[in-house]
Protein backbone atom coordinates (compact mmCIF):
# COMPACT_ATOMS: atom_id res chain seq x y z
CA UNK A 1 0.00 0.00 0.00
CA UNK A 2 1.25 3.54 -0.56
CA UNK A 3 1.26 5.76 1.89
CA UNK A 4 -0.13 9.05 2.57
CA UNK A 5 3.23 10.96 1.63
CA UNK A 6 3.51 8.93 -1.77
CA UNK A 7 0.12 10.02 -2.87
CA UNK A 8 0.26 13.95 -1.80
CA UNK A 9 3.41 13.34 -3.97
CA UNK A 10 1.56 11.39 -6.85
CA UNK A 11 -1.06 13.96 -6.72
CA UNK A 12 1.27 17.53 -7.12
CA UNK A 13 2.91 15.35 -10.25
CA UNK A 14 -0.41 14.84 -11.32
CA UNK A 15 -1.46 18.45 -10.84
CA UNK A 16 1.68 19.76 -12.03
CA UNK A 17 1.72 18.03 -15.05
CA UNK A 18 -2.23 18.55 -15.70
CA UNK A 19 -1.11 22.49 -15.37
CA UNK A 20 1.86 22.07 -18.17
CA UNK A 21 -0.34 20.53 -20.26
CA UNK A 22 -3.18 23.58 -19.94
CA UNK A 23 -0.40 26.01 -20.36
CA UNK A 24 1.02 24.03 -23.61
CA UNK A 25 -1.74 24.09 -24.98
CA UNK A 26 -2.72 27.44 -24.22
CA UNK A 27 0.65 28.91 -26.05
CA UNK A 28 -0.69 26.33 -28.97
CA UNK A 29 -3.81 27.93 -28.82
CA UNK A 30 -2.24 31.85 -28.69
CA UNK A 31 0.05 30.54 -31.89
CA UNK A 32 -2.56 28.86 -34.12
CA UNK A 33 -4.82 31.95 -33.26
CA UNK A 34 -2.25 35.48 -32.48
CA UNK A 35 0.20 34.55 -35.53
CA UNK A 36 -2.03 34.10 -38.46
CA UNK A 37 -3.84 37.21 -37.08
CA UNK A 38 -0.84 39.00 -36.77
CA UNK A 39 0.42 38.07 -40.21
CA UNK A 40 -3.58 39.32 -41.42
CA UNK A 41 -2.87 42.99 -40.03
CA UNK A 42 0.36 43.22 -41.44
CA UNK A 43 -0.55 42.48 -44.89
CA UNK A 44 -3.72 44.00 -44.82
CA UNK A 45 -1.81 47.28 -43.94
CA UNK A 46 -1.09 49.25 -46.60
CA UNK A 47 2.95 48.99 -47.63
CA UNK A 48 3.79 53.33 -47.76
CA UNK A 49 6.95 52.76 -49.13
CA UNK A 50 5.55 50.99 -52.12
CA UNK A 51 2.44 53.82 -52.21
CA UNK A 52 5.36 56.39 -51.94
CA UNK A 53 8.20 54.60 -54.92
CA UNK A 54 4.71 54.02 -56.82
CA UNK A 55 4.20 57.95 -56.78
CA UNK A 56 7.46 58.71 -57.40
CA UNK A 57 7.96 56.46 -60.36
CA UNK A 58 4.40 58.42 -61.84
CA UNK A 59 6.09 61.45 -61.48
CA UNK A 60 8.83 60.53 -62.92
CA UNK A 61 7.20 59.56 -66.23
CA UNK A 62 4.93 62.62 -66.07
CA UNK A 63 7.89 65.12 -66.23
CA UNK A 64 9.47 62.93 -69.13
CA UNK A 65 6.17 63.20 -71.24
CA UNK A 66 6.78 67.46 -70.95
CA UNK A 67 10.05 66.59 -71.93
CA UNK A 68 8.91 64.48 -75.19
CA UNK A 69 5.73 66.81 -75.54
CA UNK A 70 8.07 69.68 -76.00
CA UNK A 71 10.00 68.19 -78.58
CA UNK A 72 7.36 67.03 -80.57
CA UNK A 73 6.12 71.13 -80.36
CA UNK A 74 9.66 71.85 -81.64
CA UNK A 75 9.39 69.57 -84.69
CA UNK A 76 5.76 71.04 -84.57
CA UNK A 77 7.04 74.40 -85.24
CA UNK A 78 9.37 72.70 -87.97
CA UNK A 79 6.32 71.39 -90.08
CA UNK A 80 4.70 74.75 -89.64
CA UNK A 81 7.12 76.87 -91.16
CA UNK A 82 7.62 74.72 -93.96
CA UNK A 83 3.73 74.25 -94.29
CA UNK A 84 3.45 78.44 -94.54
CA UNK A 85 6.53 78.36 -96.81
CA UNK A 86 4.52 75.94 -99.62
CA UNK A 87 1.59 77.85 -98.74
CA UNK A 88 3.11 80.74 -100.04
CA UNK A 89 4.09 79.16 -103.07
CA UNK A 90 1.11 77.90 -103.38
CA UNK A 91 -1.14 80.93 -103.21
CA UNK A 92 0.60 82.70 -105.62
CA UNK A 93 -1.90 81.22 -108.23
CA UNK A 94 -4.52 82.61 -106.94
CA UNK A 95 -7.07 81.26 -109.15
CA UNK A 96 -6.22 78.20 -108.62
CA UNK A 97 -6.18 78.95 -104.93
CA UNK A 98 -9.89 80.40 -104.65
CA UNK A 99 -10.92 77.15 -106.68
CA UNK A 100 -9.30 74.96 -104.20
CA UNK A 101 -10.62 77.29 -101.58
CA UNK A 102 -14.77 76.72 -102.95
CA UNK A 103 -14.29 72.72 -103.60
CA UNK A 104 -13.57 72.53 -100.25
CA UNK A 105 -16.49 74.60 -98.73
CA UNK A 106 -19.88 72.87 -96.94
CA UNK A 107 -22.92 72.99 -99.77
CA UNK A 108 -24.28 75.72 -97.25
CA UNK A 109 -21.39 78.10 -97.49
CA UNK A 110 -21.74 77.81 -101.22
CA UNK A 111 -25.09 78.72 -101.43
CA UNK A 112 -24.08 81.76 -99.03
CA UNK A 113 -21.23 83.11 -101.44
CA UNK A 114 -23.36 82.30 -104.55
CA UNK A 115 -26.09 84.43 -102.99
CA UNK A 116 -23.31 87.52 -101.74
CA UNK A 117 -22.32 87.29 -105.53
CA UNK A 118 -20.81 90.66 -106.49
CA UNK A 119 -19.73 91.92 -103.71
CA UNK A 120 -16.27 92.44 -103.06
CA UNK A 121 -16.93 90.70 -99.36
CA UNK A 122 -17.72 87.42 -101.08
CA UNK A 123 -13.21 87.38 -101.75
CA UNK A 124 -12.44 87.48 -98.43
CA UNK A 125 -12.61 83.69 -97.68
CA UNK A 126 -9.32 82.10 -97.00
CA UNK A 127 -7.26 84.53 -98.05
CA UNK A 128 -4.02 82.97 -97.88
CA UNK A 129 -2.67 85.31 -95.72
CA UNK A 130 -0.82 84.23 -91.71
CA UNK A 131 -0.36 86.08 -89.40
CA UNK A 132 3.29 86.41 -88.21
CA UNK A 133 4.36 86.74 -84.48
CA UNK A 134 7.77 88.48 -83.45
CA UNK A 135 10.77 86.07 -83.21
CA UNK A 136 14.26 86.60 -81.60
CA UNK A 137 15.24 88.95 -85.18
CA UNK A 138 11.80 91.21 -83.42
CA UNK A 139 14.09 91.72 -80.08
CA UNK A 140 18.04 91.07 -81.19
CA UNK A 141 17.56 92.86 -84.86
CA UNK A 142 21.29 92.64 -84.98
CA UNK A 143 21.29 89.03 -85.30
CA UNK A 144 19.79 89.65 -89.33
CA UNK A 145 23.08 91.62 -90.20
CA UNK A 146 24.79 88.29 -89.97
CA UNK A 147 23.22 84.93 -91.45
CA UNK A 148 25.27 82.67 -89.33
CA UNK A 149 24.12 84.93 -86.27
CA UNK A 150 22.05 82.11 -84.74
CA UNK A 151 25.05 78.66 -85.66
CA UNK A 152 27.62 77.27 -83.40
CA UNK A 153 30.74 78.47 -84.55
CA UNK A 154 32.34 75.33 -82.34
CA UNK A 155 30.64 72.21 -80.92
CA UNK A 156 32.46 69.34 -79.61
CA UNK A 157 29.52 66.49 -78.60
CA UNK A 158 28.79 62.97 -78.83
CA UNK A 159 25.10 63.98 -79.48
CA UNK A 160 24.14 62.41 -76.34
CA UNK A 161 20.34 63.04 -75.60
CA UNK A 162 17.07 61.86 -73.32
CA UNK A 163 18.92 62.09 -70.07
CA UNK A 164 17.38 63.33 -66.65
CA UNK A 165 19.91 66.06 -65.84
CA UNK A 166 21.43 69.09 -68.08
CA UNK A 167 23.82 70.88 -66.51
CA UNK A 168 25.10 74.52 -68.21
CA UNK A 169 28.46 76.21 -67.40
CA UNK A 170 29.25 79.83 -69.34
CA UNK A 171 32.81 80.36 -68.90
CA UNK A 172 34.65 83.55 -70.39
CA UNK A 173 38.22 84.19 -69.89
CA UNK A 174 39.71 85.44 -66.83
CA UNK A 175 42.44 87.93 -66.40
CA UNK A 176 43.90 85.82 -63.57
CA UNK A 177 43.10 81.87 -62.66
CA UNK A 178 40.19 80.02 -64.42
CA UNK A 179 38.77 77.54 -62.08
CA UNK A 180 36.88 75.72 -64.73
CA UNK A 181 38.91 72.61 -64.79
CA UNK A 182 38.45 72.22 -61.03
CA UNK A 183 34.44 73.08 -61.18
CA UNK A 184 34.75 70.15 -63.64
CA UNK A 185 36.60 68.07 -61.60
CA UNK A 186 34.69 68.12 -58.35
CA UNK A 187 31.18 67.67 -60.50
CA UNK A 188 32.59 64.61 -62.06
CA UNK A 189 34.04 63.62 -58.73
CA UNK A 190 30.63 63.77 -57.49
CA UNK A 191 28.20 61.66 -59.46
CA UNK A 192 28.35 58.15 -59.58
CA UNK A 193 28.96 55.76 -62.79
CA UNK A 194 24.82 55.50 -62.84
CA UNK A 195 24.27 59.76 -62.27
CA UNK A 196 27.09 60.07 -65.29
CA UNK A 197 25.25 57.87 -67.63
CA UNK A 198 22.16 60.09 -66.93
CA UNK A 199 23.73 63.63 -67.36
CA UNK A 200 25.31 66.08 -69.58
CA UNK A 201 27.82 68.64 -68.70
CA UNK A 202 27.71 71.14 -71.41
CA UNK A 203 30.08 74.31 -71.26
CA UNK A 204 29.62 77.39 -73.28
CA UNK A 205 32.44 79.28 -73.82
CA UNK A 206 31.09 82.57 -74.05
CA UNK A 207 33.94 84.11 -76.32
CA UNK A 208 34.51 84.70 -80.22
CA UNK A 209 38.16 84.90 -80.03
CA UNK A 210 38.88 80.85 -82.30
CA UNK A 211 41.93 80.60 -80.45
CA UNK A 212 40.60 80.83 -76.86
CA UNK A 213 38.37 78.64 -77.59
CA UNK A 214 40.53 75.73 -79.57
CA UNK A 215 43.13 76.70 -76.07
CA UNK A 216 40.07 75.65 -73.64
CA UNK A 217 38.55 72.37 -75.76
CA UNK A 218 42.18 71.14 -75.98
CA UNK A 219 42.75 71.42 -72.37
CA UNK A 220 39.16 69.63 -71.62
CA UNK A 221 39.62 66.85 -73.40
CA UNK A 222 43.48 66.01 -72.45
CA UNK A 223 42.54 66.61 -68.77
CA UNK A 224 39.05 64.49 -69.22
CA UNK A 225 38.94 61.83 -72.11
CA UNK A 226 36.69 59.65 -71.25
CA UNK A 227 34.20 62.04 -70.20
CA UNK A 228 34.23 63.55 -73.66
CA UNK A 229 34.46 60.05 -75.28
CA UNK A 230 30.90 58.89 -73.16
CA UNK A 231 29.03 62.44 -73.98
CA UNK A 232 29.31 63.47 -70.43
CA UNK A 233 31.01 66.82 -71.42
CA UNK A 234 30.31 68.56 -74.32
CA UNK A 235 31.26 72.28 -75.42
CA UNK A 236 29.74 75.03 -77.33
CA UNK A 237 30.73 78.35 -78.83
CA UNK A 238 28.50 81.42 -80.39
CA UNK A 239 29.07 82.56 -83.56
CA UNK A 240 30.55 86.48 -83.46
CA UNK A 241 27.63 87.56 -84.99
CA UNK A 242 25.26 86.36 -81.87
CA UNK A 243 26.58 89.58 -79.86
CA UNK A 244 25.35 93.17 -80.39
CA UNK A 245 27.57 95.89 -80.37
CA UNK A 246 27.93 96.58 -76.49
CA UNK A 247 28.67 100.16 -76.95
CA UNK A 248 25.69 101.40 -78.64
CA UNK A 249 23.65 99.23 -75.21
CA UNK A 250 21.48 101.70 -73.24
CA UNK A 251 22.48 103.03 -69.85
CA UNK A 252 19.67 101.46 -67.54
CA UNK A 253 19.49 101.13 -63.67
CA UNK A 254 21.81 103.91 -62.95
CA UNK A 255 24.81 101.45 -64.06
CA UNK A 256 28.15 101.82 -65.12
CA UNK A 257 28.57 101.62 -68.79
CA UNK A 258 30.72 98.25 -68.22
CA UNK A 259 28.37 97.10 -65.91
CA UNK A 260 25.30 97.04 -68.15
CA UNK A 261 28.09 95.04 -70.68
CA UNK A 262 28.44 92.39 -68.51
CA UNK A 263 24.89 91.54 -67.17
CA UNK A 264 23.74 92.46 -70.57
CA UNK A 265 26.13 89.82 -72.11
CA UNK A 266 25.24 87.09 -69.15
CA UNK A 267 21.67 87.54 -70.06
CA UNK A 268 22.61 86.74 -74.10
CA UNK A 269 24.52 83.89 -72.80
CA UNK A 270 22.34 82.43 -70.77
CA UNK A 271 19.81 82.53 -73.14
CA UNK A 272 21.82 80.90 -75.48
CA UNK A 273 22.93 77.64 -73.98
CA UNK A 274 19.64 76.79 -72.25
CA UNK A 275 18.25 77.23 -75.86
CA UNK A 276 21.23 74.17 -76.83
CA UNK A 277 20.36 72.60 -74.05
CA UNK A 278 16.34 72.33 -73.88
CA UNK A 279 16.05 69.38 -76.18
CA UNK A 280 18.78 67.18 -74.94
CA UNK A 281 17.02 65.87 -71.17
CA UNK A 282 14.52 66.77 -68.75
CA UNK A 283 15.54 69.23 -66.32
CA UNK A 284 18.40 71.96 -66.38
CA UNK A 285 20.82 73.22 -63.79
CA UNK A 286 22.18 76.82 -64.16
CA UNK A 287 25.59 76.82 -62.78
CA UNK A 288 28.72 79.03 -63.25
CA UNK A 289 32.40 77.88 -63.64
CA UNK A 290 33.63 78.41 -60.07
CA UNK A 291 31.78 76.68 -58.22
CA UNK A 292 31.76 73.27 -56.14
CA UNK A 293 29.26 70.59 -55.81
CA UNK A 294 28.37 68.34 -52.75
CA UNK A 295 28.46 64.43 -53.86
CA UNK A 296 25.69 62.92 -55.11
CA UNK A 297 24.24 66.19 -56.07
CA UNK A 298 22.50 65.16 -59.11
CA UNK A 299 20.70 62.62 -57.21
CA UNK A 300 19.69 64.93 -54.85
CA UNK A 301 18.37 67.34 -57.18
CA UNK A 302 16.57 64.96 -59.36
CA UNK A 303 14.90 63.61 -55.67
CA UNK A 304 13.80 66.61 -54.58
CA UNK A 305 12.05 67.71 -58.45
CA UNK A 306 10.05 64.28 -58.43
CA UNK A 307 9.11 64.42 -54.78
CA UNK A 308 8.00 67.91 -55.33
CA UNK A 309 5.96 66.82 -58.80
CA UNK A 310 4.52 63.80 -57.11
CA UNK A 311 3.19 65.57 -54.22
CA UNK A 312 1.27 67.77 -57.07
CA UNK A 313 3.69 71.12 -55.50
CA UNK A 314 3.36 73.70 -58.38
CA UNK A 315 6.97 75.07 -59.03
CA UNK A 316 8.99 76.92 -61.86
CA UNK A 317 12.33 76.60 -60.18
CA UNK A 318 13.89 74.66 -57.75
CA UNK A 319 16.67 76.43 -55.77
CA UNK A 320 19.85 75.03 -54.01
CA UNK A 321 22.21 77.76 -54.26
CA UNK A 322 21.13 81.05 -52.33
CA UNK A 323 24.05 83.10 -54.75
CA UNK A 324 22.44 84.65 -57.58
CA UNK A 325 21.21 82.31 -60.74
CA UNK A 326 23.60 79.52 -59.45
CA UNK A 327 21.98 75.93 -58.74
CA UNK A 328 18.47 77.13 -60.15
CA UNK A 329 16.79 73.79 -61.30
CA UNK A 330 14.07 73.83 -64.27
CA UNK A 331 12.44 71.45 -66.55
CA UNK A 332 13.59 71.92 -69.68
CA UNK A 333 9.63 71.78 -71.45
CA UNK A 334 9.86 75.51 -69.73
CA UNK A 335 12.99 76.86 -70.88
CA UNK A 336 11.21 78.60 -73.41
CA UNK A 337 9.62 81.23 -71.26
CA UNK A 338 13.04 82.18 -69.51
CA UNK A 339 14.73 82.42 -73.33
CA UNK A 340 11.99 84.58 -74.69
CA UNK A 341 12.17 86.65 -71.47
CA UNK A 342 15.88 87.67 -71.20
CA UNK A 343 15.88 88.13 -75.16
CA UNK A 344 13.45 90.74 -74.42
CA UNK A 345 14.82 92.50 -71.56
CA UNK A 346 18.13 91.71 -71.67
CA UNK A 347 19.45 95.29 -71.93
CA UNK A 348 16.92 95.65 -69.30
CA UNK A 349 17.81 94.10 -65.99
CA UNK A 350 20.44 91.54 -64.92
CA UNK A 351 19.73 87.58 -64.79
CA UNK A 352 18.26 87.15 -61.27
CA UNK A 353 15.86 90.22 -61.52
CA UNK A 354 14.58 88.82 -65.00
CA UNK A 355 13.69 85.55 -63.39
CA UNK A 356 11.68 86.86 -60.07
CA UNK A 357 10.11 89.03 -62.84
CA UNK A 358 8.95 85.87 -64.40
CA UNK A 359 8.12 84.02 -61.44
CA UNK A 360 6.15 87.26 -60.10
CA UNK A 361 4.19 87.65 -63.41
CA UNK A 362 3.34 83.47 -63.82
CA UNK A 363 1.73 83.11 -60.57
CA UNK A 364 -0.78 86.48 -61.62
CA UNK A 365 -0.80 88.03 -58.31
CA UNK A 366 2.15 89.93 -56.83
CA UNK A 367 1.02 89.78 -53.00
CA UNK A 368 0.98 85.56 -53.49
CA UNK A 369 3.98 84.09 -52.00
CA UNK A 370 6.95 83.58 -54.46
CA UNK A 371 7.84 80.34 -52.50
CA UNK A 372 4.91 78.55 -53.86
CA UNK A 373 6.85 78.22 -56.90
CA UNK A 374 10.03 78.95 -55.97
CA UNK A 375 11.44 76.34 -53.90
CA UNK A 376 14.37 76.27 -51.87
CA UNK A 377 16.53 73.34 -51.25
CA UNK A 378 16.75 72.76 -46.98
CA UNK A 379 20.77 72.39 -47.58
CA UNK A 380 23.07 74.32 -50.12
CA UNK A 381 24.41 72.22 -52.49
CA UNK A 382 26.46 74.49 -54.64
CA UNK A 383 28.68 77.03 -53.49
CA UNK A 384 31.43 79.41 -55.02
CA UNK A 385 35.24 78.45 -54.79
CA UNK A 386 36.91 80.68 -52.10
Amino acid sequence: MLSSAQLLNMTIVNLSMSSLRKRNCFFVFIFIVFVPFCLFVILSVPDISSEETLLQRLAELQVRIQYLDAMYRSRQEELQELTQHIDQIYNEDSTLNSSANVQELRPDIKQMLKNMSGLYAANGLNPGVSVKFPSAFHFLPHLLDNPSSLKLAYLMSKNREGVSLVLGIPTVKREKYSYLMDTLQNLIDGLSPEEANDTIIVILIAETAMEYILQIAKEVEMKFPSQVESGLIEIIAPSSGYYPNFDKLRITLGDSSERVKWRSKQNLDYAFLMSYCQTKGTFYVQLEDDILAKPSYATIMRKFAIEKTAKKDPWIVLDFCQLGFIGKLFKTAELPWLINFFQMFFNDKPVDWLLDYLINTKICNWEKNVSIIHWHFSNVVFKIIS
